[in-house]
């Protein structure tokens, strides 16, 4: 058995690895380096979900449910040198079989202050919020606020704009538009004028996409790999297709990595009979990396325990892995996995209990680019809580890009 699963994880190796050789030849995303960079997202998603619920035992029938969700999401981030930060926000309307509609939503914001213009140490904090418009207890439910702070090392750099370069120089090339890969130094400036995207958008207004677009044909020309003067309009096409048409990427190309460790504190639960809990030590780690052009992969690792007489005793985490792929130009795979460890208590011979509980969760789907700004997800999963029920679910959305 041992055999068979290193002879599987043999051929996904290797065809990571020829998958991955098709991009320019002149420049690889981790040559991205730390500019000053910014970009944000708004997005519209409706969807329907279904689930089916497995029970362990054969006396408990199977219980289905569904729902519809309308939700938005909003992300912005900024990041230089010396520090960076980022915003996401997801709004939503749900709607559950025989429930009224609620609404909730989510905020997580992270800021990182670093030491020196490096990926070396750098202080960091970190808000999040949510929301559910849920009665328990008796009470309506509040916003629950979470912070963070400590020190880190390392960096991870958001690289999605050199990417884009990397696919416009592919595209180009394959459309007959320019002779050979442009150079590296022309593509770093090209990623340069993507990063700046939000320059352009104050400055220039409704036409600010047309302007990114003939900057960045300058640089194909003065490149010398142009085979005329000019771009034709299949070039500004080819461009405007990797930055805003159904070749773009929606999810970001990363790279790199850091370890963070801090206290964490529970400003305010969900609902005021619930009791706060104790701050908690944690350490947060998490790592990144793009194999080629058409393969990201991005994991991470929390583990926390609280600042009380259970420290280093009582334990819990998260730890998982996820993975994209872009089969065409308009279709992406997306699949992840993520070990959720509940409890780890470590008794001091007098308990004789075992509390640990970890739970599993796998979902992978497809992203249909159905035309420029809408697109199209299924997806499905498994999720197996430690001594309960297994549950399956899918789900089918469509999606609006607004910018």
């Amino acid at each position: 058995m041992k055999g068979k699963q290193m002879k599987i994880l043999k051929y996904i190796f290797l065809f990571l690895f020829i998958s991955s050789l098709g991009y320019s030849q002149n420049v690889k995303i981790t040559d991205f380096d730390i500019p000053v960079s910014t970009a944000r997202k708004f997005l519209v998603n409706g969807f329907y979900s279904w689930a089916e619920t497995d029970p362990d035992d054969s006396l408990s029938a199977k219980q289905v449910t569904s729902n519809g969700r309308l939700e938005a999401i909003y992300s912005q981030f900024y990041s230089s040198p010396g520090m960076k930060w980022n915003l996401d926000f997801t709004g939503g309307l749900s709607s559950l079989r025989e429930d009224t509609i609620r609404y909730s939503y989510t905020l997580a914001t992270d800021y990182s202050k670093y030491f020196s213009n490096t990926k070396g140490f750098f202080a960091n904090a970190e808000l999040k919020s949510n929301f559910l418009r849920k009665r328990e207890f008796g009470k309506d439910n509040r916003p629950e606020v979470n912070i963070f702070g400590g020190v880190g090392y390392g960096r991870q750099v958001n690289a999605t704009s050199l990417a884009k370069a990397i696919r416009i120089d592919q595209d180009l090339k394959k459309g007959g538009v320019t002779s050979s890969f442009m150079p590296k130094s022309t593509m770093l400036k090209i990623a340069q004028i993507i990063d700046r995207e939000g320059e352009y958008r104050d400055k220039y207004k409704a036409l600010y996409e047309a302007r990114i677009i003939e900057d960045i044909q300058k640089e194909v020309v003065n490149s010398g790999v142009s085979k005329s003067e000019s771009l034709s309009s299949l070039g500004f096409m080819r461009i405007r297709d990797v930055l805003y048409g159904t070749n773009q990427f929606i999810n970001p190309r990363l790279y790199g990595g850091d370890i963070r460790l801090g206290v964490a504190y529970n400003l305010l639960t969900r609902n005021e009979e619930i009791k706060r809990p104790s701050a908690t030590a944690d350490l947060r780690a998490r790592y990144a990396y793009p194999i080629g052009i058409k393969h990201q992969i991005t994991s991470f690792a929390d583990v926390s325990s609280p600042l009380d007489s259970n420290f280093a005793k009582l334990v819990t985490g998260t730890a998982g892995v996820n993975y994209y792929y872009n089969l065409t130009n308009r279709i992406s795979f997306n699949a992840g996995y993520r070990a959720q460890l509940n409890q780890l208590y470590a008794g001091n011979g007098s308990v004789g209990l075992d509390k640990s509980a970890v739970d599993h969760f796998f979902s992978a789907g497809f992203t249909f680019y159905l035309e420029n700004y809408i697109t199209f997800n299924l997806i499905g999963g498994v999720e197996k809580y430690h001594a309960l029920s297994t549950r399956y679910f899918s789900n089918a959305s469509v999606g609006f890009i607004i910018f």
